[in-house]
């Protein structure tokens, strides 16, 4: 992986999380002939395969053995709606993704791990219901296709890298989320609705709030994907916790260095796109927070691998108002 932008290096590594995706179902004892290659992007199949993989090495009887294949026969059912729901964005926005609906059960159990994650907060006591994933509203799409636009005139290969890497970009309903990933439903973009709306305090349009949304949360997707194959971190200091530019509770190192790359990425957006106030404003706060990451980062680079000090390397040069090279 680098920082800029990479739809074929991309798509390797994809192939590669496919291969792990179809091992873990085989080794369950679900017939190779109960999916097709395509369905395994899936990102419900790949919760299937966590799941499985969780009861590997336990016993288990024949009867069981075809409840997992009927799971997973179920689950190739969806993924191929999801597939028909994604052609039918391509053909009103031009993305062959899957804006998906409530109804997917890996959706909503990763929304409800995730809420289970957040430190608990006082202040947030009584603010409302919690994040759920909604439907998207004709609104909502128009936005997408909008969004769609942005990506293609200001970064056409973040675009391309996009449309390799995100599979389902689901709606949040809701408090108590902004937006995250999972790499148990690898290929998902998780989005708070108020992403979409031009009512917000920076004064940037819904399209592009959603576009820096989906370059944040499509990049975790792909360091995730490039990690499964080429590790960043040494083992051993993983899960070091630090404070971190974009969350107030301390992370894990892995953490910080995907927000470095993340960040990287978002001040390559904003140089991308047109000029205006309230662009060089957003470039101006991305740029210090990735800065102050990379700074961070830096003092724990003996707990990269080659790879991670490259990225690392990467990113400081973009940081520092160069290029990525």
């Amino acid at each position: 992986m680098r920082v800029e932008p990479d739809a074929e290096r991309a798509a390797g590594d994809e192939e590669h999380l496919d291969g792990l995706v179809a091992g873990c179902l085989t080794a369950a004892g679900c017939a190779e002939e109960s999916w097709r290659r395509q369905d395994l992007r899936y990102p419900g199949l790949h919760a299937a395969a966590h799941r499985l993989q969780r009861k590997r090495g336990k016993p288990s009887d024949p009867a069981e053995r075809e409840q997992d294949s009927r799971l997973v026969r179920g689950v190739v059912t969806r993924a191929r709606s999801s597939a028909e729901r994604a052609w039918a964005t391509a053909a009103t926005a031009g993305w062959a993704v899957d804006l998906a609906p409530p109804a997917e059960d890996h959706l909503t159990a990763s929304v409800r791990r995730a809420l289970r994650q957040i430190p608990e907060r006082t202040d947030r006591a009584g603010t409302g219901p919690a994040a759920e994933v909604g439907d998207w509203s004709a609104e909502q799409r128009a936005v997408f296709a909008d969004c769609r636009r942005v990506l293609e005139q200001a970064w056409p290969s973040m675009l391309a890298e996009l449309g390799v890497t995100l599979r389902q970009i689901a709606l949040l309903n809701g408090e108590g989320i902004d937006g995250f990933t999972d790499f148990t439903v690898h290929g998902t973009a998780f989005v708070h609705h108020r992403r979409l709306t031009d009512d917000h305090e920076s004064g940037l349009p819904g399209p592009v709030r959603l576009a820096e949304a989906l370059v944040h949360e499509g990049t975790h997707n792909r360091c995730n994907s490039a990690a499964a194959g080429t590790p960043y971190l040494r083992p051993s200091d993983a899960d070091v916790l630090l404070h971190t530019p974009l969350r107030a509770d301390p992370r894990p190192l892995t953490g910080l260095f995907q927000q470095v790359v993340v960040l990287a990425r978002l001040v390559l957006l904003y140089r991308r796109l047109p000029d205006g106030p309230t662009v060089r404003a957003r470039h101006a706060v991305l740029l210090d927070q990735g800065r102050d990451g990379a700074v961070s980062l830096r003092r724990h680079a003996d707990a990269l691998t080659p790879a991670g000090g490259e990225l690392l390397r990467q990113a400081e040069a973009v940081l520092a108002g160069g290029a990525a090279v």
